[in-house]
C-alpha cells in the first residue's frame, strides 16, 4: 500500500510560492488512508481553470474595460498583470493522491499602514483525509509597494498539527534590513538588497517580470532569517494539453540550491513551474521531484482575472 507523509503534506502547502517551498524541517512518516477511501483529482475544476485561460488566450477584438476593473493602489503600473478580486485555486497532491488545496487572492485592500500596497493572501489547508494524518490551516499575508518592485510586510499564521506559529516580518526600508518576529519575539535584523520580496510577494513579483525569451531571471528574497539572490531558469515556450484545453506557457524552473529542508536532503530534486505565456501569466501547474516522492499543484479555478 503506498504510503503518505507528513514531509508531503507540509511540503504541499507551499508549492505554489516559486522558490521558497520546503524552508522548514519536516516529519516523519504516516500511512495512507485506505485506497477505496482516497479522493479523487478535480478534474472538472482543472477543466473549468483550463477552459477559462484557453479563452484568455484566444484572438479577442480590443474593449474597454470598466474603471472599476482596474481597480488597484495608486501608483501601479498599468502593465501589472493582474487585479484586486483575483482568486487562483490550485488543487495539491501526492503521488496522485489530493491532500489539499492553496487559494491565492489579491484583496481589495489597496493600503498598508495608510500608504498605497497591493495586498496579497495565500490560504492552505490540507482535506478531510489528509485532516486524520496531519491537518494544516496556513494563511499568509504580504504588502507590497504599488509598482510591484518590493515587499512592505507579512504575516503569517501557520496551524499545523499540534504546532501553532504566528510570524511577523517587518521592512525597514529606511534602514534596509528586515525583522522577523515569531510569537512577537523579535530576531536579529537582516539586512535587505534593493527590491527584496517576502516570500508570497515573490510570487507575485515574479508574475511581473517579462518573459519574452528563455534565459535567467534573478529576484531577492527574505523570511526574515535569511536574504537570497534566488534564480530562475525560463526554459522556453510550451504547450499544455489540460482537460482537453490546449495552454500555452512557458516553462521556468526555479534554482533549488538555497532552498533548505526536503529539497536540500533529496539529490537531484527539482522544481518546475509552467506559466501562461499570456499578458496575466498565471501559474497554472507545479511538479516537485523529491526523496519522499513527486508532488503536482493543478490551478482548478480561476476568478476574477484581468481582461
Amino acid at each position: 500500500m503506498p504510503r503518505t507523509s507528513t514531509h508531503a503534506l507540509r511540503l504541499a502547502r507551499l508549492l505554489l510560492p516559486l522558490l521558497v517551498a520546503c524552508v522548514t524541517s519536516l516529519a516523519s512518516a504516516s500511512p495512507a488512508p485506505p485506497s477505496d477511501a482516497r479522493p479523487t483529482a478535480d478534474a472538472a475544476g482543472a477543466a473549468r481553470a483550463a477552459k477559462l485561460i484557453a479563452r484568455q488566450q484566444a484572438p479577442q477584438k480590443a474593449k474597454t474595460e470598466r474603471r472599476r476593473h482596474r481597480r488597484a493602489p495608486r501608483g501601479a503600473r498599468g502593465s501589472i498583470p493582474f487585479r484586486t478580486g483575483e482568486v487562483l485555486t490550485y488543487e495539491l497532491t501526492w503521488m496522485g493522491i489530493p491532500v489539499g488545496k492553496a487559494e491565492f487572492i489579491v484583496a481589495r485592500t489597496t493600503s498598508w499602514n495608510g500608504a498605497p500596497a497591493w495586498h496579497f493572501e495565500m490560504k492552505a489547508s490540507t482535506n478531510k483525509y489528509a485532516d486524520a494524518i496531519y491537518k494544516v490551516r496556513d494563511h499568509m499575508h504580504a504588502w507590497v509597494a504599488p509598482r510591484m518592485n518590493r515587499s512592505l510586510h507579512h504575516a503569517k499564521t501557520q496551524h499545523e498539527g499540534s504546532y501553532h506559529r504566528d510570524v511577523v516580518l517587518t521592512f525597514d526600508w529606511r534602514r534596509k534590513r528586515a525583522v522577523y518576529r515569531n510569537q512577537w519575539r523579535p530576531y536579529p535584523a537582516k539586512p535587505l538588497f534593493a527590491n527584496t520580496y517576502d516570500p508570497l510577494g515573490l510570487l507575485y513579483g515574479f508574475r511581473c517580470q517579462r518573459l519574452d525569451k528563455a534565459g535567467n531571471i534573478q529576484m531577492s528574497v527574505t523570511d526574515g532569517l535569511k536574504t537570497i539572490q534566488a534564480q530562475v531558469k525560463v526554459l522556453g515556450k510550451e504547450t499544455l494539453t489540460i482537460a482537453g484545453q490546449k495552454i500555452r506557457t512557458w516553462h521556468v524552473v526555479p534554482e533549488m540550491k538555497d532552498v533548505g529542508g526536503i529539497f536540500e536532503r533529496s539529490p537531484g530534486a527539482r522544481m518546475d513551474v509552467w506559466i501562461s505565456a499570456d499578458e496575466f501569466r498565471i501559474p497554472v501547474r507545479l511538479k516537485s521531484k523529491v526523496i519522499v516522492g513527486s508532488f503536482v499543484a493543478t490551478l482548478v479555478d480561476a476568478k476574477g482575472l484581468k481582461g
